[in-house]
This record gives C-alpha cells, sequence and structure tokens, in this order.
C-alpha cells in the first residue's frame, strides 16, 4: 500500500510511460488497462481476494469499490 500510495508500482500504465514493454489489458481479469486503482479495488479478480481476505479475518467492512479513492 505505501508503495501505491507513493505511485511506485510497476503498473502496465507506469510502465507504458517509460517505454517499457507492457500489457494492454489488465494480466487479472483482461478488461481494463493496468492502472493501480484497477488493480487494487476495481478488478473483479482483486475484489475476490479483498472479500476472502477480509472474511478470512472476520472483519465486516466492505472491500473497496471501484470507487473508491486509493489516496
Amino acid at each position: 500500500m505505501w508503495l501505491a500510495k507513493q505511485d511506485r508500482c510497476w503498473t502496465a500504465e507506469r510502465l507504458a510511460k517509460r517505454g517499457l514493454d507492457h500489457p494492454p489489458r489488465c494480466v487479472l481479469c483482461n478488461q481494463d488497462p493496468g492502472e493501480i486503482h484497477h488493480l487494487l479495488a476495481a478488478c473483479v479478480f482483486s475484489r475476490e481476494i479483498w472479500h476472502h481476505t477480509l472474511a478470512w479475518c472476520k472483519l465486516t467492512v466492505s472491500p473497496p469499490n471501484g470507487d473508491l479513492t486509493l489516496y
């Protein structure tokens, strides 16, 4: 999360800005560009991981949704 807040994650978006090879879409769901917000909150695969992790921790909070601002 610290790296995400600092905008230091090597997402497809960041790789493209540096002219490096990158996947055109999210490698998890193949639906949206690989931006950090999508990878952490909006991707259907990530949301499923959030759901299972929060349930395992027995937390009753909702997982982040796609509209959430991370920072």
